[in-house]
Protein backbone atom coordinates (compact mmCIF):
# COMPACT_ATOMS: atom_id res chain seq x y z
CA UNK A 1 0.00 0.00 0.00
CA UNK A 2 1.39 3.39 -1.02
CA UNK A 3 0.62 5.92 1.71
CA UNK A 4 1.56 9.00 -0.35
CA UNK A 5 -0.64 12.08 -0.08
CA UNK A 6 0.11 13.22 -3.63
CA UNK A 7 -1.80 11.55 -6.48
CA UNK A 8 1.02 12.24 -8.92
CA UNK A 9 3.30 10.25 -6.65
CA UNK A 10 0.88 7.33 -6.67
CA UNK A 11 0.93 7.39 -10.46
CA UNK A 12 4.72 7.58 -10.68
CA UNK A 13 5.22 4.66 -8.31
CA UNK A 14 2.75 2.55 -10.28
CA UNK A 15 5.34 2.40 -13.08
CA UNK A 16 7.31 -0.74 -12.36
CA UNK A 17 10.15 -1.05 -12.76
CA UNK A 18 11.14 2.60 -12.85
CA UNK A 19 13.83 3.23 -15.48
CA UNK A 20 17.10 5.08 -14.98
CA UNK A 21 18.28 8.14 -16.90
CA UNK A 22 21.32 7.56 -19.11
CA UNK A 23 22.42 9.56 -22.16
CA UNK A 24 19.23 11.61 -22.11
CA UNK A 25 17.09 8.45 -22.33
CA UNK A 26 14.94 6.60 -19.80
CA UNK A 27 16.19 3.06 -19.98
CA UNK A 28 16.20 -0.25 -18.15
CA UNK A 29 19.31 -2.13 -17.13
CA UNK A 30 20.89 -4.55 -19.56
CA UNK A 31 20.57 -7.48 -17.17
CA UNK A 32 16.85 -7.04 -16.61
CA UNK A 33 17.25 -7.20 -12.83
CA UNK A 34 15.34 -4.88 -10.51
CA UNK A 35 15.54 -3.63 -6.94
CA UNK A 36 12.44 -3.34 -4.77
CA UNK A 37 12.10 -0.05 -2.88
CA UNK A 38 10.61 -0.59 0.59
CA UNK A 39 8.61 1.88 2.67
CA UNK A 40 10.26 1.48 6.10
CA UNK A 41 7.13 2.72 7.87
CA UNK A 42 5.22 -0.43 6.90
CA UNK A 43 7.88 -2.67 5.29
CA UNK A 44 5.81 -2.87 2.09
CA UNK A 45 7.06 -2.49 -1.46
CA UNK A 46 6.69 1.02 -2.89
CA UNK A 47 7.87 0.10 -6.38
CA UNK A 48 10.69 -1.61 -8.25
CA UNK A 49 13.61 0.19 -9.90
CA UNK A 50 15.72 -1.11 -12.74
CA UNK A 51 19.23 -2.17 -11.70
CA UNK A 52 22.31 -1.47 -13.79
CA UNK A 53 25.38 -3.60 -14.39
CA UNK A 54 28.89 -2.87 -15.70
CA UNK A 55 27.69 -2.57 -19.30
CA UNK A 56 25.23 0.16 -18.31
CA UNK A 57 28.02 1.98 -16.45
CA UNK A 58 30.09 1.85 -19.64
CA UNK A 59 27.25 3.41 -21.66
CA UNK A 60 26.69 6.16 -19.07
CA UNK A 61 30.37 6.99 -18.65
CA UNK A 62 31.05 7.15 -22.39
CA UNK A 63 27.93 9.26 -23.00
CA UNK A 64 28.87 11.68 -20.21
CA UNK A 65 32.41 11.93 -21.60
CA UNK A 66 31.17 12.64 -25.14
CA UNK A 67 28.86 15.31 -23.72
CA UNK A 68 31.76 16.84 -21.82
CA UNK A 69 34.07 16.92 -24.83
CA UNK A 70 31.32 18.33 -27.07
CA UNK A 71 31.19 21.49 -24.97
CA UNK A 72 27.40 21.62 -24.91
CA UNK A 73 27.66 22.13 -21.15
CA UNK A 74 31.36 22.51 -20.37
CA UNK A 75 31.68 25.06 -23.18
CA UNK A 76 28.76 27.24 -22.17
CA UNK A 77 29.46 30.72 -20.90
CA UNK A 78 29.24 30.82 -17.09
CA UNK A 79 26.12 32.99 -17.20
CA UNK A 80 24.45 30.46 -19.52
CA UNK A 81 25.19 27.60 -17.12
CA UNK A 82 23.92 29.73 -14.25
CA UNK A 83 20.62 30.48 -15.98
CA UNK A 84 20.18 26.80 -16.87
CA UNK A 85 20.70 25.73 -13.26
CA UNK A 86 18.26 28.38 -12.05
CA UNK A 87 15.64 26.92 -14.44
CA UNK A 88 16.29 23.50 -12.93
CA UNK A 89 15.97 24.95 -9.43
CA UNK A 90 12.64 26.60 -10.26
CA UNK A 91 11.20 23.20 -11.20
CA UNK A 92 12.52 21.69 -7.98
CA UNK A 93 10.81 24.53 -6.12
CA UNK A 94 7.57 23.82 -7.97
CA UNK A 95 7.72 20.12 -7.03
CA UNK A 96 9.00 20.60 -3.49
CA UNK A 97 6.03 18.95 -1.75
CA UNK A 98 6.06 16.06 -4.23
CA UNK A 99 9.77 15.56 -3.52
CA UNK A 100 9.23 15.84 0.24
CA UNK A 101 6.64 13.07 0.28
CA UNK A 102 8.84 10.94 -1.96
CA UNK A 103 11.80 11.45 0.40
CA UNK A 104 9.73 10.49 3.42
CA UNK A 105 8.33 7.38 1.77
CA UNK A 106 11.74 6.02 0.84
CA UNK A 107 13.64 6.99 4.01
CA UNK A 108 11.05 6.93 6.82
CA UNK A 109 12.05 10.37 8.09
CA UNK A 110 9.26 12.70 9.29
CA UNK A 111 7.73 14.85 6.59
CA UNK A 112 8.80 17.97 8.50
CA UNK A 113 12.43 16.85 8.11
CA UNK A 114 11.98 16.00 4.44
CA UNK A 115 10.56 19.44 3.72
CA UNK A 116 13.64 20.94 5.34
CA UNK A 117 15.91 18.68 3.30
CA UNK A 118 14.24 19.63 0.01
CA UNK A 119 14.54 23.32 0.87
CA UNK A 120 18.20 22.84 1.74
CA UNK A 121 18.95 21.02 -1.51
CA UNK A 122 17.11 23.69 -3.49
CA UNK A 123 19.17 26.37 -1.77
CA UNK A 124 22.26 24.43 -2.82
CA UNK A 125 21.33 24.44 -6.51
CA UNK A 126 20.72 28.17 -6.43
CA UNK A 127 23.93 28.83 -4.49
CA UNK A 128 26.04 27.02 -7.10
CA UNK A 129 24.09 28.49 -9.99
CA UNK A 130 25.22 31.88 -8.72
CA UNK A 131 28.75 30.65 -8.08
CA UNK A 132 29.06 29.43 -11.68
CA UNK A 133 29.56 33.08 -12.68
CA UNK A 134 32.33 33.57 -10.15
CA UNK A 135 34.90 30.99 -11.19
CA UNK A 136 38.04 33.03 -11.55
CA UNK A 137 41.61 32.51 -12.63
CA UNK A 138 44.51 34.75 -11.72
CA UNK A 139 47.45 36.49 -13.29
CA UNK A 140 50.82 35.92 -11.61
CA UNK A 141 53.64 38.30 -12.45
CA UNK A 142 56.78 36.14 -12.53
CA UNK A 143 58.74 37.47 -15.49
CA UNK A 144 58.93 40.51 -17.78
CA UNK A 145 59.30 38.09 -20.72
CA UNK A 146 56.10 36.14 -19.99
CA UNK A 147 52.43 36.70 -19.49
CA UNK A 148 51.73 34.01 -16.87
CA UNK A 149 48.29 33.12 -15.58
CA UNK A 150 46.23 30.32 -14.05
CA UNK A 151 42.91 29.09 -15.40
CA UNK A 152 40.39 26.85 -13.66
CA UNK A 153 38.78 24.24 -15.90
CA UNK A 154 36.30 21.38 -15.32
CA UNK A 155 37.96 18.01 -14.85
CA UNK A 156 35.50 15.92 -16.88
CA UNK A 157 33.07 13.21 -15.77
CA UNK A 158 32.21 13.07 -12.05
CA UNK A 159 30.72 9.98 -10.41
CA UNK A 160 28.60 10.99 -7.41
CA UNK A 161 27.92 8.07 -5.07
CA UNK A 162 25.16 8.96 -2.60
CA UNK A 163 24.01 7.19 0.60
CA UNK A 164 20.50 6.40 1.78
CA UNK A 165 20.14 8.66 4.81
CA UNK A 166 19.83 12.16 3.28
CA UNK A 167 19.58 11.29 -0.41
CA UNK A 168 18.22 14.54 -1.86
CA UNK A 169 20.60 16.88 -0.06
CA UNK A 170 23.65 14.70 -0.66
CA UNK A 171 22.84 14.24 -4.34
CA UNK A 172 22.93 18.00 -4.74
CA UNK A 173 25.91 18.63 -2.46
CA UNK A 174 27.87 16.68 -5.08
CA UNK A 175 26.08 17.27 -8.38
CA UNK A 176 25.41 21.01 -8.06
CA UNK A 177 29.04 22.21 -7.64
CA UNK A 178 30.28 19.73 -10.25
CA UNK A 179 27.70 20.97 -12.77
CA UNK A 180 28.34 24.62 -11.94
CA UNK A 181 32.00 24.01 -12.75
CA UNK A 182 31.12 22.65 -16.20
CA UNK A 183 31.52 18.92 -15.53
CA UNK A 184 29.27 16.06 -16.58
CA UNK A 185 27.78 14.07 -13.70
CA UNK A 186 26.68 10.48 -13.13
CA UNK A 187 24.69 10.11 -9.91
CA UNK A 188 24.65 6.66 -8.32
CA UNK A 189 22.02 6.88 -5.55
CA UNK A 190 21.66 4.25 -2.86
CA UNK A 191 19.80 1.28 -4.26
CA UNK A 192 17.25 1.67 -1.44
CA UNK A 193 16.52 5.41 -1.87
CA UNK A 194 16.85 6.39 -5.56
CA UNK A 195 13.48 8.08 -6.07
CA UNK A 196 14.32 11.76 -5.52
CA UNK A 197 17.47 11.49 -7.66
CA UNK A 198 15.37 10.03 -10.48
CA UNK A 199 12.93 12.91 -10.17
CA UNK A 200 15.80 15.40 -10.36
CA UNK A 201 16.63 13.78 -13.70
CA UNK A 202 13.04 14.25 -14.86
CA UNK A 203 13.25 17.92 -13.96
CA UNK A 204 16.62 18.25 -15.72
CA UNK A 205 14.96 16.85 -18.83
CA UNK A 206 11.89 19.08 -18.43
CA UNK A 207 14.13 22.14 -18.14
CA UNK A 208 15.55 21.30 -21.57
CA UNK A 209 19.10 20.90 -20.28
CA UNK A 210 21.72 19.02 -22.29
CA UNK A 211 21.32 15.26 -22.49
CA UNK A 212 24.10 13.10 -21.05
CA UNK A 213 25.39 15.92 -18.82
CA UNK A 214 23.28 14.72 -15.87
CA UNK A 215 22.72 10.97 -15.56
CA UNK A 216 21.20 8.82 -12.82
CA UNK A 217 22.19 5.16 -12.77
CA UNK A 218 20.71 2.80 -10.20
CA UNK A 219 21.92 -0.47 -8.76
CA UNK A 220 24.13 -2.11 -6.17
CA UNK A 221 27.18 -0.26 -4.92
CA UNK A 222 29.46 -3.27 -5.26
CA UNK A 223 28.58 -3.44 -8.97
CA UNK A 224 27.71 0.07 -10.15
CA UNK A 225 29.70 2.16 -7.67
CA UNK A 226 32.91 0.21 -8.10
CA UNK A 227 32.54 0.09 -11.89
CA UNK A 228 32.21 3.89 -11.93
CA UNK A 229 35.35 4.25 -9.81
CA UNK A 230 37.33 2.11 -12.24
CA UNK A 231 35.95 3.41 -15.53
CA UNK A 232 38.62 5.23 -17.56
CA UNK A 233 36.18 7.96 -18.66
CA UNK A 234 35.43 8.96 -15.05
CA UNK A 235 37.87 11.64 -13.88
CA UNK A 236 36.61 12.19 -10.34
CA UNK A 237 34.59 10.39 -7.68
CA UNK A 238 32.71 11.95 -4.78
CA UNK A 239 31.36 9.64 -2.11
CA UNK A 240 29.45 9.90 1.15
CA UNK A 241 29.07 6.80 3.27
CA UNK A 242 30.80 4.46 5.66
CA UNK A 243 34.49 4.79 6.37
CA UNK A 244 35.08 1.16 5.37
CA UNK A 245 33.50 1.63 1.93
CA UNK A 246 35.16 5.00 1.42
CA UNK A 247 38.61 3.58 2.07
CA UNK A 248 37.90 0.75 -0.36
CA UNK A 249 36.85 3.19 -3.09
CA UNK A 250 39.94 5.27 -2.36
CA UNK A 251 42.13 2.25 -3.09
CA UNK A 252 40.27 1.56 -6.33
CA UNK A 253 40.57 5.12 -7.61
CA UNK A 254 44.20 5.50 -6.54
CA UNK A 255 45.19 2.78 -8.99
CA UNK A 256 44.24 5.23 -11.76
CA UNK A 257 45.18 8.41 -9.87
CA UNK A 258 41.64 9.72 -10.03
CA UNK A 259 40.54 12.62 -7.89
CA UNK A 260 38.36 11.41 -5.02
CA UNK A 261 36.34 13.36 -2.46
CA UNK A 262 35.27 11.43 0.65
CA UNK A 263 32.78 12.36 3.39
CA UNK A 264 32.75 9.44 5.80
CA UNK A 265 31.63 8.38 9.26
CA UNK A 266 31.58 10.13 12.58
CA UNK A 267 31.22 9.70 16.33
CA UNK A 268 30.68 13.34 17.03
CA UNK A 269 31.28 14.76 20.54
CA UNK A 270 28.91 17.31 22.03
CA UNK A 271 30.52 19.05 25.04
CA UNK A 272 28.34 20.62 27.75
CA UNK A 273 30.52 22.61 30.15
CA UNK A 274 29.68 23.56 33.73
CA UNK A 275 28.49 27.08 32.89
CA UNK A 276 26.36 26.13 29.87
CA UNK A 277 22.85 27.50 29.39
CA UNK A 278 21.07 24.21 29.99
CA UNK A 279 17.74 25.53 28.73
CA UNK A 280 19.42 25.55 25.30
CA UNK A 281 22.00 22.82 25.71
CA UNK A 282 19.65 20.01 26.75
CA UNK A 283 17.16 20.29 23.87
CA UNK A 284 20.12 20.98 21.58
CA UNK A 285 21.79 17.74 22.68
CA UNK A 286 18.58 15.77 22.11
CA UNK A 287 18.11 17.23 18.64
CA UNK A 288 21.77 16.59 17.80
CA UNK A 289 21.33 12.82 18.12
CA UNK A 290 17.65 12.21 17.46
CA UNK A 291 17.22 14.34 14.32
CA UNK A 292 17.07 11.94 11.40
CA UNK A 293 16.61 9.06 13.87
CA UNK A 294 20.34 9.32 14.54
CA UNK A 295 21.08 8.15 11.00
CA UNK A 296 23.24 11.18 10.26
CA UNK A 297 27.03 11.10 9.94
CA UNK A 298 27.26 14.34 11.94
CA UNK A 299 24.88 13.20 14.70
CA UNK A 300 25.98 14.27 18.18
CA UNK A 301 26.20 10.69 19.45
CA UNK A 302 28.66 11.36 22.31
CA UNK A 303 27.39 13.78 24.96
CA UNK A 304 30.34 14.77 27.17
CA UNK A 305 29.11 16.57 30.29
CA UNK A 306 30.91 18.28 33.16
CA UNK A 307 30.49 16.12 36.25
CA UNK A 308 28.95 19.00 38.23
CA UNK A 309 25.87 19.08 36.00
CA UNK A 310 25.90 15.51 34.72
CA UNK A 311 22.81 14.21 36.55
CA UNK A 312 20.74 17.25 35.58
CA UNK A 313 21.69 16.97 31.92
CA UNK A 314 20.98 13.22 31.84
CA UNK A 315 17.57 13.86 33.39
CA UNK A 316 16.87 16.50 30.76
CA UNK A 317 17.86 14.49 27.67
CA UNK A 318 15.96 11.46 28.99
CA UNK A 319 12.83 13.59 29.36
CA UNK A 320 13.34 15.00 25.85
CA UNK A 321 13.72 11.50 24.41
CA UNK A 322 10.60 10.23 26.14
CA UNK A 323 8.62 13.25 25.01
CA UNK A 324 9.28 12.82 21.29
CA UNK A 325 6.23 12.03 19.16
CA UNK A 326 6.91 8.75 17.34
CA UNK A 327 4.48 8.19 14.50
CA UNK A 328 3.64 7.89 10.84
CA UNK A 329 6.38 9.80 8.99
CA UNK A 330 3.78 11.37 6.71
CA UNK A 331 1.96 12.91 9.69
CA UNK A 332 3.12 16.53 10.18
CA UNK A 333 2.86 16.04 13.96
CA UNK A 334 5.45 13.24 13.94
CA UNK A 335 8.84 14.22 15.39
CA UNK A 336 10.57 10.85 15.20
CA UNK A 337 10.09 8.49 12.26
CA UNK A 338 11.47 5.09 11.36
CA UNK A 339 14.91 3.67 10.88
CA UNK A 340 15.74 2.78 7.31
CA UNK A 341 14.76 -0.89 7.64
CA UNK A 342 13.91 -3.61 10.11
CA UNK A 343 17.35 -5.13 9.49
CA UNK A 344 19.09 -1.87 10.39
CA UNK A 345 16.91 -1.51 13.49
CA UNK A 346 17.96 -4.99 14.58
CA UNK A 347 21.60 -3.99 14.11
CA UNK A 348 21.17 -0.82 16.20
CA UNK A 349 19.33 -2.71 18.96
CA UNK A 350 22.17 -5.23 18.90
CA UNK A 351 24.58 -2.37 19.66
CA UNK A 352 22.46 -1.48 22.69
CA UNK A 353 22.40 -5.08 23.92
CA UNK A 354 26.18 -5.34 23.61
CA UNK A 355 26.65 -2.05 25.46
CA UNK A 356 24.51 -3.31 28.35
CA UNK A 357 26.56 -6.50 28.41
CA UNK A 358 29.66 -4.30 28.69
CA UNK A 359 28.20 -2.53 31.73
CA UNK A 360 26.21 0.38 30.30
CA UNK A 361 22.81 1.36 31.70
CA UNK A 362 19.81 2.17 29.52
CA UNK A 363 18.41 5.42 30.93
CA UNK A 364 15.57 5.33 28.40
CA UNK A 365 14.66 3.58 25.17
CA UNK A 366 16.56 0.66 23.76
CA UNK A 367 13.42 -1.06 22.51
CA UNK A 368 11.22 -1.44 19.45
CA UNK A 369 8.60 1.32 19.25
CA UNK A 370 5.02 0.50 18.27
CA UNK A 371 2.96 2.87 16.13
CA UNK A 372 -0.81 2.27 15.70
CA UNK A 373 -1.68 1.25 12.17
CA UNK A 374 1.94 0.54 11.23
CA UNK A 375 2.79 -2.71 13.03
CA UNK A 376 5.56 -3.66 10.60
CA UNK A 377 7.37 -0.34 10.57
CA UNK A 378 11.06 -0.09 11.52
CA UNK A 379 10.34 2.08 14.57
CA UNK A 380 12.66 2.30 17.58
CA UNK A 381 12.59 4.30 20.79
CA UNK A 382 15.10 7.15 21.16
CA UNK A 383 17.78 5.73 23.45
CA UNK A 384 20.09 7.20 26.11
CA UNK A 385 22.96 5.17 27.61
CA UNK A 386 24.91 6.05 30.75
CA UNK A 387 27.69 4.32 32.72
CA UNK A 388 29.67 3.80 29.52
CA UNK A 389 33.44 3.30 29.69
CA UNK A 390 35.56 5.33 27.28
CA UNK A 391 37.02 2.14 25.82
CA UNK A 392 33.65 0.48 25.15
CA UNK A 393 32.82 -0.04 21.44
CA UNK A 394 29.53 1.88 21.86
CA UNK A 395 31.58 4.95 22.81
CA UNK A 396 34.02 4.63 19.90
CA UNK A 397 32.24 3.13 16.89
CA UNK A 398 29.58 4.69 14.68
CA UNK A 399 26.20 3.13 15.45
CA UNK A 400 24.22 5.21 12.92
CA UNK A 401 21.04 5.15 14.95
CA UNK A 402 19.21 7.00 17.76
CA UNK A 403 21.59 5.98 20.54
CA UNK A 404 23.13 8.67 22.73
CA UNK A 405 26.14 7.85 24.93
CA UNK A 406 26.50 10.26 27.90
CA UNK A 407 30.01 10.54 29.41
CA UNK A 408 31.35 12.42 32.45
CA UNK A 409 34.19 14.93 32.22
CA UNK A 410 36.13 16.25 35.20
CA UNK A 411 36.71 19.67 33.62
CA UNK A 412 37.16 21.45 30.29
CA UNK A 413 40.50 19.85 29.48
CA UNK A 414 39.17 16.41 30.30
CA UNK A 415 36.17 17.01 28.02
CA UNK A 416 38.51 17.96 25.16
CA UNK A 417 40.64 14.87 25.81
CA UNK A 418 37.62 12.57 25.69
CA UNK A 419 36.30 14.28 22.57
CA UNK A 420 39.59 13.95 20.67
CA UNK A 421 40.21 10.35 21.71
CA UNK A 422 38.54 9.07 18.54
CA UNK A 423 39.42 7.84 15.08
CA UNK A 424 36.76 10.18 13.72
CA UNK A 425 36.73 13.96 13.35
CA UNK A 426 33.66 15.06 11.43
CA UNK A 427 31.73 17.43 13.69
CA UNK A 428 31.57 18.60 17.30
CA UNK A 429 29.92 21.19 19.54
CA UNK A 430 30.59 23.02 22.78
CA UNK A 431 28.08 24.69 25.09
CA UNK A 432 29.34 27.41 27.45
CA UNK A 433 28.58 31.00 28.36
CA UNK A 434 32.28 31.90 28.23
CA UNK A 435 33.12 33.05 24.70
CA UNK A 436 36.87 32.81 25.25
CA UNK A 437 36.62 29.23 26.50
CA UNK A 438 34.29 28.35 23.62
CA UNK A 439 36.79 29.58 21.03
CA UNK A 440 39.67 27.77 22.72
CA UNK A 441 37.72 24.52 22.78
CA UNK A 442 36.70 25.00 19.13
CA UNK A 443 40.36 25.42 18.16
CA UNK A 444 41.47 22.36 20.11
CA UNK A 445 38.73 20.00 18.95
CA UNK A 446 40.00 17.71 16.18
CA UNK A 447 37.01 18.17 13.92
CA UNK A 448 36.14 19.59 10.54
CA UNK A 449 33.03 21.38 11.85
CA UNK A 450 32.41 22.89 15.30
CA UNK A 451 29.24 24.51 16.56
CA UNK A 452 29.24 26.81 19.59
CA UNK A 453 26.01 26.89 21.64
CA UNK A 454 24.19 25.24 18.76
CA UNK A 455 24.21 22.01 16.78
CA UNK A 456 23.52 20.90 13.23
CA UNK A 457 23.32 24.25 11.45
CA UNK A 458 24.11 24.08 7.73
CA UNK A 459 24.30 26.57 4.88
CA UNK A 460 25.63 26.02 1.35
CA UNK A 461 28.04 28.92 1.84
CA UNK A 462 29.82 27.08 4.69
CA UNK A 463 32.14 24.12 4.00
CA UNK A 464 31.39 20.71 5.49
CA UNK A 465 33.76 17.78 5.95
CA UNK A 466 35.95 15.97 8.40
CA UNK A 467 39.46 15.02 9.45
CA UNK A 468 41.03 11.70 10.54
CA UNK A 469 38.87 8.83 9.23
CA UNK A 470 35.89 11.13 8.66
CA UNK A 471 36.93 12.36 5.25
CA UNK A 472 39.48 13.59 2.76
CA UNK A 473 41.00 17.05 2.48
CA UNK A 474 38.20 18.18 0.15
CA UNK A 475 35.07 19.81 1.52
CA UNK A 476 31.45 19.69 0.47
CA UNK A 477 29.44 22.89 0.08
CA UNK A 478 30.84 26.45 -0.13
CA UNK A 479 33.20 27.72 -2.82
CA UNK A 480 35.66 25.00 -1.74
CA UNK A 481 33.42 22.27 -3.14
CA UNK A 482 33.40 23.69 -6.65
CA UNK A 483 37.17 23.94 -6.51
CA UNK A 484 37.35 20.17 -6.00
CA UNK A 485 35.84 19.69 -9.46
CA UNK A 486 38.21 22.07 -11.27
CA UNK A 487 41.75 21.75 -12.58
CA UNK A 488 44.19 24.59 -12.09
CA UNK A 489 46.16 25.07 -15.30
CA UNK A 490 49.30 27.24 -15.33
CA UNK A 491 49.89 28.98 -18.66
CA UNK A 492 53.15 30.69 -19.65
CA UNK A 493 52.87 32.96 -22.66
CA UNK A 494 56.12 34.25 -24.15
CA UNK A 495 56.13 37.98 -24.81
CA UNK A 496 58.27 38.96 -27.79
Amino acid sequence: MIRALNQDLHEMLSISPLPMYINGTWTHGSSGTVTEIIDPANSEVLCAVSAADESDVDIAANAAYVAFKSGRWSGLRPDERARAMFRWADLVDRDSEFLSEMETLQTGKPIRESRGDIARGLDGIRFYAGLARNIRGETIDVSTRHHSYVTREPIGVIASIVPWNVPFVLTLSKAAPALAGGNSVIVKPSQTTPLTALHLARLWEEAGLPASVFNVITGAGRIVGEALCMHPRVSGVTFTGSTETGLRLSKLTSSQNKRIMLELGGKSPNLVLADADLDRAIPGAASAIFYGQGQICAAGSRLIVDQSIYDHVVEGVVAAARGMVIGDPLDPATEFGTLTSQAHRAEVLGWVDRAVADGATVATGGRVAHVPGLPNGAFMEPTVLVDVNESDPIAREEVFGPVLVVQRAANVDDAIRIANDSQFGLSAAVWTRNAGVARRVARELESGVVWINDYGQFNPAMPFGGVKLSGSAHREWSHLAIDAFLEHKSIWEWNE
